[in-house]
């Protein structure tokens, strides 16, 4: 099973967030090349895989069923890709959560059906590492101002999950 994620698809995502929040940062003109980032690092927490697309990809499917959580869609993006007959490295997309826990965000705050469940991305890079992009909870928080205080233990314990997640899965020891 591949499901994959573009770092395209990733900055564009990002680009979009960027443009709805803050108009000035969203200009290319207005801040410094320097300052600009094609991956919102804000938006996602990205780890360096120890392993291989594959292997990573499977290591995160057996950390979410070891978590009782459920997987709704995966996204193959060089599936995809092939299809127009273009090729591109492997990036899988994992949809996945816990309607018990995401439930009572969109019941706060019912923008919340367009970010969850969360997504996983397992994508490798132009120099063929492999990378693991997980949805950052502070970034919701950020973005929904009610949730951050309303429901900032949720919040929390979701951001320790997936931080404990992505280590397991890219085997990230620090």
């Amino acid at each position: 099973m591949n499901r994959v994620v573009t770092v395209t698809t990733i900055a564009l995502g990002a680009a979009l967030v960027a443009a709805c929040a803050d108009p000035v940062a969203a200009d290319p003109v207005a801040a410094p090349a320097a300052e600009q980032s094609p991956v919102d690092q804000a938006r996602y927490i990205v780890t360096e895989s120890a392993f291989d697309h594959d292997t990573t990809l499977n290591r995160l499917f057996e950390a979410i069923d070891r978590r009782d959580l459920t997987v709704f869609a995966t996204v193959d993006h060089q599936a995809g890709a092939a299809t127009v007959e273009l090729d591109m490295p492997p990036a899988t997309v994992v949809i996945f959560g816990a309607p018990q826990i995401g439930t009572p965000l969109m019941l706060a705050e019912p923008v919340m059906a367009a970010e969850l469940p969360l997504r996983a991305a397992v994508f490798e890079d132009a120099e063929g590492v492999t990378h693991l992009a997980v949805t950052s909870p502070a970034s919701i928080g950020r973005a929904f101002p009610v949730l951050a205080t309303d429901q900032a233990q949720r919040l929390e314990g979701i951001t320790r999950n997936l931080t404990a997640l992505s280590a397991e899965v890219t085997g990230d020891a620090s």
